[in-house]
């Protein structure tokens, strides 16, 4: 992965704005993949946008991007929790932010009813264009390394995957059980 891939994750008070930086954030040329995630007023969580450059052309950011909007719109996402009633939330002072949470922790704080996050992978040479794009609309812009959202994508899918064969193990132990009960009751009468 390169050195200066990142995940971007812009945040803005009004939801409709992140739909124009999803515009804005399309015509970068270092950006490989974004998407918006958004929570309804219900509190379902859906990918209303997603944008990934010339089929076929993958490139290590597009993958996490897509990586991470996988594990949290999808089952695993719900299933960890992250998308039944936490998700994307950002820091008020992005530098802050930036310095002392990692990818998941900054996922965890939540998407509230009614909003959006837009989550963006890019090899940014120069983080100017993008950090004009939330300054010009009002919103903020955390960037945390593509490698770090990786290793945290994997860790949750893992964790994720050991919950539901631990579930599994605990659900067959209980059928077990309530069987060895029926036919002890059949026997023992």
């Amino acid at each position: 992965m390169a050195w200066n891939a990142k995940v971007m994750f812009f945040r803005f008070p009004d939801p409709a704005r992140t739909y124009q930086a999803f515009s804005e954030v399309k015509q970068l040329p270092s950006v490989g993949r974004a998407a918006i995630l958004e929570r309804a007023e219900d509190g379902t969580l859906s990918v209303p946008e997603s944008y990934e450059p010339g089929a076929g052309r993958t490139t290590a950011v597009g993958g996490v991007v897509g990586a991470l909007v996988g594990v949290l719109g999808g089952p695993m996402g719900i299933f960890l929790g992250w998308g039944a009633g936490t998700l994307v939330g950002m820091a008020s002072d992005a530098e802050d932010a930036a310095e002392s949470v990692d990818a998941l922790t900054v996922l965890s704080r939540g998407v509230d009813e009614g909003s959006n996050v837009l989550i963006a992978g890019a090899e940014e040479d120069d983080p100017g264009p993008a950090d004009a794009i939330a300054e010009r609309l009002g919103g903020t812009i955390v960037r945390v390394p593509a490698g770090e959202v990786e290793a945290e994508v994997r860790s949750a899918q893992k964790a994720a995957e050991e919950a539901v064969a631990q579930a599994r193990r605990q659900h067959r132990a209980e059928r077990r059980q309530e069987l060895s009960d029926k036919l002890g009751t059949l026997f023992h009468r």
